[in-house]
This record gives structure tokens, C-alpha cells and sequence, in this order.
């Protein structure tokens, strides 16, 4: 029987480059958000053609996977590029993601680290940190545009009224800069993340609000498209029409019966997990039934994936695996209460060589947890005496405000496992994780 090497020799057979389905690749083309992108920068001129003391705020509206974080960043992008070539006068373009940097410090040390500043985890009070960056940027004759993503997650924990309030107030707050400043704002759940806020920092974000549609199954087939031609993430031999139509289909919004999800993320991820599968099997080309297995499997990550659990502390990596082992070893249970949670916690950590958090500190990211949309947690009655927290991994079948997690316990067992050996590997070679 002869052998085919081929394939094996010259790279994958059908994925070209990972990266580019990710959520965090900025691609090359945009489809079907010209106006998104034609107002934003009808906003945001005044900043990046160079005028002084004028705060410009446009804020992003619209469900996951509408395209707000790519029209942002590819704004970013382009405004930063021309600015370096001399195009455009000086201007400093900081993209913050809330999920990552929650806290007020933590959010002014990664704009000081974008303008260049090496700041200590310790040593400055927040309102101390706001003068000292600020006024750095503003000394080096920089504009600034601060695009803030995942401002849900800031609005909902302590910081989030003084954060946005100071941006949303830069100049009456500190008079002496000169920069002038655009801020752009992403919101999955606009108006119900503004009840987490003070009237004031309402009022001063009050501003142009931008919305994001969800897509269509033909404006999903252009982008897919786009991702395969323009950008290289996948051999376009290996996909065929009916492919795409299949994917879109699926996905696709209709807005006569307001019915799909219109998600562009999520049909980049059957696209992937389909070509996986292909090349699992040692195919080509994709085939339906790569897709049909694909969406049967339930491997269909959305705002839950790979990428924002990268973005979790240690330990509330190591938590969620408590919880998610817990829930596989008692299949019969939807939830599993907060006792049981902690012994758990405890033995994943002595696997993994790490110091277990005390119980206070267990039960805070528990909650932390829940208010990033990780977990279900409730009051429930223990089976001896008193109260318990009850806590469970979304349910699947349940259409929650931030979209639904398709992701099989089993699938989030492994990817959290590997999450986990990646920040120890990291830490041992010296790697800071970014929110510290």
C-alpha cells in the first residue's frame, strides 16, 4: 500500500494561519460596516487631526460578534500607522479591554504602558497614576484615543463610575492638559449596563451612540468570504460555496422574524473547528458533515472562549476548573454548592503546585465569575444547616442577555487545563500575566 506524504511536508492541508479567525486579528477588510466606520471618524476628527482641548466620546452599541471590537481597532490601527509615517499629527492610540484590566489602576497602568511609561504594581494611588500618565502623554504633545472594550464588565464592579468619569471629564478634571482626547466606549448591553452607573457619568457620556446590527447570512458569507480570500486564513480551494452558505445559514440573522444570531464570531469558529475536523480526518477540503459535526458537538464558543479565558486570573482559572470538574463528575446535578466548590479548588490546586486562596478570597471570585457571565451563582438551602452558594456553569438552553455558551464541560475541562499549564509554563520563564 503505498503512503501520501502530502500535506504533511508542506504544512496544513487546510488552516493557513490560526491567528487570523481569532477574535483578537484586526482583518484586512470590514465588510458591511462602511457607516460604522464614516461615522466614527466624522466624531473622532477633531482629535486626530491635532486639535487641542476638545474631548470627542462615540460609543458602540450592538450584540457579540457585530464587528464593534474590529471597526475599533482597525480605526485604531489606521489612525496610529499614519501617525507614525508622519500623516497625522502625534497621537496616542490605547486599546483597553475591560475583561482583562478591571480595575481603575489597572486600566491607567496599561494606558501608561502604551505611552511608553514602565509603572510599578504599587507606589501610586489611582488619582495620583491619572495625573502622572496623563500628564506624561501631554508633555510629549500627544492626542489620545482610548478605545475602552467590554465597558459592560467596568460599569458593573466599584471602579467603574470613577473610571468613566474621568475620561468622560478630562479636561475639566485636569485643566492644565492640552491633549485633546477621543474615547471610544463598546457596550454588548448598553442601556442595561448604564443602570450600574451614577447619573452623572450618564450625563457625561452622553454622546453619539453607534449601532451594530447583528449580520445577515449574506452579509456573514461576505465576511467569511473576506477571511478566506483577503486575509489568507484558510486555503480557498478547501472551502466551497455551499460550505459558507451552510455556516451563514446557520448564523445568519433574519430580521422579517428577528430571529438568529447574526454573530460573526461564532461563524468563524464553525468555520475553524470544521476545518480542524477535516484535517483531523486527513481531508482536503471541508465537507458538510465536518460542519454538521461541528454545531451537533455543540463546539460553538462565543463570548466564552479560549481567548477570554486567557484573559482570567490564575486562580480564577483554577476555580472554574473546580466548578467544571465537579459538574462532569455529577452529571446528574446543575448545581454543586460552594463547600464542595472550595475542597475542589483545593485539590486542583495541589496538581498544579499553587497555594490555594483563602476562603474569603474564593468566595470574592466567585463572584467575580458571575458578574463576567463564567458561572451561575445562588442562595440555596444546605443539606445540614443555614444557607450555601449554589453555583453552576451557565446553562446552554437558557438565552441569556451576553449571548449562550455552547461549550461542552468537557471541551472547557481541557481548554482550561491548558490555560493554566501556559501561565505556570510562563511564570517559571519569567512572563508577568498582563493584569498584575
Amino acid at each position: 500500500m503505498s503512503m501520501s506524504f502530502n500535506g504533511y511536508f508542506n504544512g496544513r492541508r487546510i488552516i493557513l494561519d490560526e491567528r487570523k479567525l481569532s477574535n483578537e486579528y484586526v482583518p484586512v477588510k470590514l465588510p458591511h460596516r462602511r457607516t460604522q466606520i464614516e461615522e466614527t471618524l466624522s466624531i473622532l476628527q477633531d482629535v486626530y487631526r491635532g486639535q487641542k482641548k476638545i474631548l470627542r466620546t462615540v460609543i458602540y452599541s450592538g450584540p457579540s460578534g457585530t464587528g464593534k471590537t474590529a471597526v475599533a481597532r482597525s480605526i485604531g490601527k489606521e489612525i496610529k500607522e499614519k501617525s507614525d509615517q508622519g500623516k497625522m499629527p502625534p497621537i496616542l492610540v490605547s486599546y483597553i479591554n475591560a475583561h482583562e484590566y478591571r480595575t481603575k489602576f489597572q486600566v491607567l497602568r496599561k494606558l501608561g504602558n502604551d505611552s511608553g511609561l514602565d509603572i510599578p504594581r504599587r507606589g501610586f494611588s489611582s488619582e495620583e497614576l491619572t495625573q502622572y500618565v496623563l500628564n506624561f502623554i501631554d508633555r510629549r504633545g500627544n492626542n489620545l484615543i482610548i478605545i475602552l472594550d467590554e465597558a459592560d464588565i467596568i460599569a458593573k464592579l466599584g471602579d467603574g463610575n470613577d473610571l468613566l468619569y474621568v475620561f468622560s471629564r478630562l479636561n475639566e478634571i485636569l485643566p492644565e492638559i492640552r491633549m485633546g482626547v477621543g474615547l471610544i466606549v463598546i457596550f454588548r448591553q448598553l442601556e442595561e449596563s448604564l443602570e450600574y452607573l451614577d447619573k452623572a457619568v450618564v450625563s457625561s457620556l452622553s454622546a453619539r451612540v453607534v449601532r451594530f446590527d447583528p449580520y445577515t447570512s449574506s452579509q456573514l458569507e461576505d465576511i467569511l468570504w473576506s477571511r478566506i480570500q483577503a486575509d489568507k486564513a484558510i486555503k480557498e480551494e478547501a472551502v466551497s460555496e455551499e460550505i459558507i452558505s451552510m455556516i451563514a445559514d446557520t448564523v445568519g440573522y433574519v430580521p422579517e422574524t428577528k430571529t438568529g444570531l447574526g454573530d460573526a464570531r461564532i461563524s468563524l469558529k464553525i468555520l475553524y473547528y470544521a476545518a480542524l475536523k477535516a484535517e483531523e480526518e486527513g481531508k482536503d477540503v471541508i465537507l458538510p458533515e465536518h460542519v454538521r459535526y461541528v454545531m451537533n458537538k455543540g463546539v460553538l464558543p462565543s463570548y466564552i472562549d479560549e481567548e477570554m479565558i486567557e484573559k482570567l486570573s490564575l486562580h480564577e482559572k483554577l476555580i472554574l476548573l473546580a466548578v467544571t470538574e465537579l459538574l462532569l463528575a455529577e452529571k446528574e446535578k446543575a448545581y454543586v454548592n460552594m463547600g464542595t466548590v472550595v475542597l475542589q479548588y483545593e485539590d486542583v490546586c495541589n496538581r498544579f503546585g499553587e497555594k490555594p486562596l483563602k476562603y474569603t478570597r474564593v468566595w470574592e471570585t466567585v463572584q467575580m465569575l458571575k458578574k463576567l457571565g463564567f458561572i451561575d451563582a445562588r442562595i440555596g438551602r444546605s443539606t445540614y444547616r443555614g444557607k450555601t452558594t449554589l453555583i453552576s456553569i451557565p446553562n446552554a438552553s437558557e438565552n441569556s442577555e451576553v449571548g449562550i455558551n455552547r461549550i461542552p464541560l468537557s471541551v472547557l475541562e481541557k481548554i482550561l487545563r491548558d490555560s493554566i499549564s501556559r501561565e505556570l509554563n510562563a511564570r517559571q520563564r519569567g512572563e508577568k500575566p498582563p493584569q498584575e
